[in-house]
């Protein structure tokens, strides 16, 4: 309790100054002296130290508590994926990885680091070119801010494997776990800090809804999955994914907001440990039983009638790949044939296209709030009431097999 205490009056004091406390963790003397550069020429944010490996990674988390860690992935003695292991496990601070290589054995180091409970991934910033500098120099800030605000939890991995242990401290996540209440009606989450937030489920579900003008215009002879994620996302859709036999009777398109450059090697680490063929959709690629495929980075993803992918490089919404955009043509084409699953992230997109799936007489899923890095986009769709249910990572595997079984 006391931890917990703390730790909220550190939150609020943080979100009232802007303020926050940065770990730099890279083992190159000339990126930590840009990145303590650019993090210094604002004000809001304060370079606390920085590491040239993961065990003086370690050693300076322990004593200086930093509210974000920037970190590197190829490092001697121990890298990114050990370090961010160990972190996670006695010490949960928010990570944003930061690689110099898409090469792909960094991408799937880096997707690793993700799933080992890192945040967030980005290219370093090039220093060859003024303009790309300063906008990664943006995005960076930016990210870095975001990142700042997510309450992270302990994983254990770290714990199984470290030889040595190290004390059990977890100022990130120090308060009770998020739990989940269901009443008559409603269904009531409880967040760290004991206050709750309460869904209506008052608006009933019914099959055949049409979106109002529009009319499914093809029929496809299976069911097609929609799921949606942003900050959070690769852990969960890996969980989700790998949870599906290779007998799964729908098709799946993922959409996931990630940094340039990334959206392939997501898709190799998704499909390594997944029964069901996964790979990055192309242009007239055809919608097919037990394929997973993955929207390809700044390019919105769109069902055309017959079935067939279309790709739109023009700029529709802010965020590109939209969540909202996939799921709006996916309930315009094929209405009550269409199951949309909406998963952690930060703000609003996805929402208003689980709505369209919902009115088209298709079936909602959100991921419930203890298992979401940020409760932002399913919390959106809630409030819309164009969710069915509201469930955990192992509940929504259950209950997509179970849908799609009774479609067929």
């Amino acid at each position: 309790m006391r931890l917990s205490r703390c730790h909220a009056e550190h939150a609020a004091c943080t979100a009232m100054n802007e303020h926050l406390r940065l770990l730099i963790v890279d083992d190159s003397a000339l990126m930590r002296r840009v990145l303590r550069g650019m993090f210094t020429k604002d004000s809001g944010i304060t370079v606390v130290g920085e590491a040239i490996n993961g065990r003086e990674a370690l050693d300076l988390v322990a004593r200086l508590r930093p509210d974000v860690i920037t970190m590197d992935v190829r490092m001697p003695v121990m890298d990114g994926l050990e370090t961010t292991e160990q972190l996670m496990a006695y010490y949960p601070t928010p990570i944003l990885v930061l690689t110099a290589s898409l090469s792909r054995y960094d991408v799937d180091i880096t997707f690793k680091m993700l799933g080992a409970g890192a945040l967030d991934v980005m290219e370093k910033p090039k220093l060859d070119d003024a303009h790309s500098y300063e906008r990664a120099r943006r995005e960076l800030l930016r990210r870095i801010k975001l990142l700042s605000r997510v309450k992270v939890v302990t994983h254990l991995r770290g714990r199984r494997r470290a030889e040595q242990p190290y004390p059990d401290q977890d100022r990130h996540s120090g308060a009770a776990p998020l739990t989940t209440t269901h009443t008559l009606g409603q269904t009531q989450h409880q967040n760290r800090e004991g206050a709750a937030w309460t869904m209506s489920q008052s608006v009933v579900h019914t099959p055949g809804m049409a979106i109002p003008g529009i009319t499914p215009s093809f029929k496809i002879p299976f069911p097609l999955v929609v799921i949606g994620a942003s900050t959070g996302g690769p852990r969960i859709i890996r969980q989700i994914l790998m949870g599906l036999p290779v007998t799964f009777r729908a098709s799946i398109l993922v959409v996931q907001h990630i940094a340039e450059g990334f959206s392939r090697g997501m898709v190799d680490w998704l499909a390594s440990a997944c029964q069901l063929p996964v790979r990055l959709a192309c242009e007239g690629d055809q919608l097919t039983v037990g394929t997973v495929l993955v929207a390809p980075e700044r390019l919105d993803l769109l069902v055309e009638s017959n079935g067939r992918i279309h790709l739109n490089d023009k700029q529709l919404l802010l965020q590109r790949p939209a969540i909202d955009i996939t799921m709006q043509s996916a309930a315009e084409m094929f209405g009550p044939q269409v199951i949309g699953i909406l998963l952690t992230g930060m703000g609003r997109d996805g929402a208003v296209g689980m709505q369209s799936i919902h009115h088209a007489g298709g079936y909602t899923i959100a991921q419930e709030q203890a298992s979401c890095t940020i409760f932002g986009m399913p919390r959106a769709a809630i409030e819309l009431k164009a969710v069915d249910e509201v469930l955990s990572p192992e509940e929504i595997v259950l209950a997509l097999q179970k849908r799609v079984v009774a479609m067929m």
